[in-house]
């Protein structure tokens, strides 16, 4: 499956297949729409902010294991919360660096992944897809049944290609772990040694990703011959992409940039001053 095809599953999962509570039938495009808009504010201003919103992620996250440690040690609900998110606050804002690093790291090893699955491993997939019992037709329960299952269904899929590219691609696994290790350190480095740059390129491939979620969710619900259009021409489609991409990273670049003061013209009107004034 293509991406836009992963995309469109997802959404139609969401909207058609999974019954929403009454009332909130509207939620799963609602949030195709925050994934967008959230999307389009990292394209834009995704550098700038990076600080910011590493800070308020940790406070979420500080503030759910805040929740856990209530159920864990019975410590009261809310000075939990508080007291390990402003924690995650703090952490989030003060290792920012770091953070972004292994953000950055994150963005190329999936990065890497993606150029190893398009140039090599699309076609065992692709066999593997079609091998299934309805010919690569994914079948779904009626909506609104859940049955439990002692090991997820996801996870034994996952397990089960694996082991179909393992057995059909030559060196699949060391190819793959050797790529996640390599891509993920120079990520790594590249995100401590270059935290400006880092923070352009992580917030440009982001809002890229979630702003074309959003977008290829929207298309497939209010204009699906358009989203036609781009799947049956992938030149036009992945141009946008790239075009948008660096657009994006040349914003981002430009809004990392600190004006330094100018030396030379500090000291000049410093020793202006301090001249006497001559009749």
């Amino acid at each position: 499956m293509t991406p836009e095809e992963v995309i469109i599953a997802l959404f139609k999962t969401l909207t058609e297949h999974l019954k929403m509570p009454e009332g909130f039938e509207w939620a799963p495009l609602a949030g195709f729409g925050l994934a967008t808009a959230f999307g389009l504010m990292l394209l834009l201003r995704g550098a700038k902010w990076a600080p910011a919103l590493a800070a308020v992620t940790f406070l979420g996250i500080g503030g759910c294991v805040g929740s856990f440690l209530t159920q864990a040690i019975g410590t009261p609900l809310w000075p939990s919360v508080a007291i390990v998110g402003a924690l995650g606050f703090v952490l989030g804002l003060v290792m920012f660096r770091f953070w972004q690093a292994i953000l950055l790291a994150t963005c190329f090893m999936i990065a890497g992944l993606s150029v190893y699955y398009v140039r090599v491993l699309t076609p065992e997939v692709q066999n593997w897809v079609s091998a299934g019992p309805q010919a690569g037709m994914i079948t779904l329960r009626e909506a609104g049944t859940v049955v439990g299952e002692n090991q997820s269904t996801a996870l034994a899929e996952f397990k089960n290609l694996w082991s179909h590219l393992d057995r059909n691609v030559p060196d699949f696994s060391t190819t793959t772990w050797i790529l996640l290790l390599t891509t993920g350190l120079a990520g790594l480095i590249f995100g401590l040694l270059l935290p400006g740059v880092s923070r352009a390129l992580w917030a440009a491939s982001l809002g890229t990703l979630f702003f074309g979620i959003g977008v290829t969710a929207g298309l497939s619900h209010f204009a699906p011959s358009t989203l036609d259009w781009l799947k049956s021409n992938h030149g036009w489609a992945w141009g946008i992409v790239g075009v948008i991409w660096l657009f994006s990273l040349g914003l981002n670049l430009a809004n990392c940039r600190r004006k330094k003061p100018d030396k030379d013209a500090e000291e000049a009107s410093t020793e202006t001053k301090r001249k006497p004034a001559t009749a």
